[in-house]
């Protein structure tokens, strides 16, 4: 066997050629030893002729297939693409195709068979999740740690910080943060303690004044856009405009960080996140999982459904052809003996199979040939 190599096909073409040659040489060996003397011998005979023409035909058309394939490669190249556009992924396949994914229960069922042996419930899903961040946080880490902002970096922060629509947005979320912090009962308790360290006479303007108050009522104007009046508030917004204005100059002093503190306070950044996004990710997870197993079909499911939708939207013809010419152009990069023995390798054996019935068939037939031959010449005593 080591003559044919370990290919797919090794076994099937080493009887094939079995075959061939065993019919040949039992044909000469009665040939000379005359066993169409024999009324046996003839039917015998007649049998390895049609077997051995058989084995010769199918060899020369397996042979001649496989060289015609080597020296037409990119004519045969061109073909496949145009019947896999053409027949195998058709705008109207494609389309059926995604319109079966949608309606088939058997696809949700997979899904959440998947779900159950992967996502169970949250521990497994925090589990999932914390190898996804082995395996980039590092990697992540050592990136933001060395990156520092260019000119143009802080130019575009200058340019969105004085966008009129990301101003309002920032007073907004500040307003709103000010206005829940000066709610707070840990507030109150902070500013008594300030207070406590203060003179006799300074607690009355500290009461008078009402910090808590204040910064609640500024906080509110700042989410309703008011335009400020007393000198105190325009203090106040002041403060806030200088910060919002100049987010680009503290943004850009990350460049004077030492490596080792940006190191630093990344990773202590990124324990956070992870475990803020581990959680929010689960709860996601876990209440998707929970509308999928009340689900019939993924059609009822709307994200893949919008997404799937979406996609047999943008597919037409073009699609179809692209696929195609990028298949030809794909197969067209293999040199000639390469094209050739890749698809030796996936379709021979189907061949060497033919190659077998065919050589077993003619010997079949040429024996009943046989047979017929002497019942016509009256040779068979019927």
């Amino acid at each position: 066997m080591g003559l044919y190599g370990n290919k797919p096909y090794s076994k099937l073409q080493f009887v094939s050629n079995s075959l061939l040659v065993l019919f040949g040489s039992i044909l000469l060996w009665g040939l000379w030893q005359k066993w169409s003397l024999y009324i046996w011998g003839n039917i015998f005979i007649h049998g390895l002729e049609g077997g051995l023409v058989g084995a010769i035909c199918d060899w020369f058309a397996v042979w001649k297939t496989y060289k015609a394939v080597e020296s037409e490669s990119e004519t045969i190249a061109e073909e496949i693409g145009r019947w896999v556009s053409s027949d195998l992924i058709s705008e109207h396949k494609l389309k059926s195709y995604l319109d079966g994914i949608l309606d088939e229960p058997e696809n949700i069922q997979a899904i959440r068979e998947l779900l159950d042996k992967h996502l169970k419930g949250e521990k497994e899903i925090r589990e999932f999740l914390n190898l996804i961040w082995d395996k980039i946080e590092e990697d992540i880490v050592l990136y933001v740690s060395n990156f520092k902002f260019s000119g143009a970096d802080k130019q575009i922060l200058h340019e969105l910080n004085s966008r009129k629509e990301i101003l309002s947005t920032v007073r907004f979320l500040v307003g709103e943060t000010l206005v829940k912090v000066s709610d707070h009962a840990e507030f109150g308790e902070r500013i008594q303690r300030i207070t406590k360290g203060l003179s006799f006479l300074a607690k009355p303007l500290i009461w008078l004044i009402d910090p808590q108050k204040r910064i609640k009522e500024f906080g509110e104007g700042l989410k309703e856009g008011k335009d400020f009046e007393t000198e105190e508030e325009e203090v106040l917004f002041e403060l806030y405009s200088v910060f919002s204005e100049c987010a680009e100059l503290y943004i850009g002093s990350w460049n004077e960080l030492p490596v080792s503190k940006r190191e630093e306070a990344v990773r202590a950044l990124a324990d956070f996140a992870r475990e803020q996004l581990n959680r929010l990710i689960s709860e996601v997870v876990l209440t998707h999982k929970e509308e999928i197993s009340k689900l019939e079909n993924l059609r009822e499911y709307g994200p893949i459904r919008s997404f799937l939708e979406f996609l047999s939207s943008k597919t037409n013809e073009s699609v179809s052809e692209y696929v195609g010419e990028q298949i030809s152009k794909g197969l067209k990069l293999l040199e000639p003996k390469q094209f050739r023995e890749n698809l030796e390798l996936k379709t021979r054996r189907v061949l060497e199979r033919i190659r077998i019935n065919g050589s077993l068939l003619g010997f079949l037939v040429g024996s009943a040939i046989g047979c017929l031959v002497l019942l016509f010449e009256g040779k068979l005593g019927l």
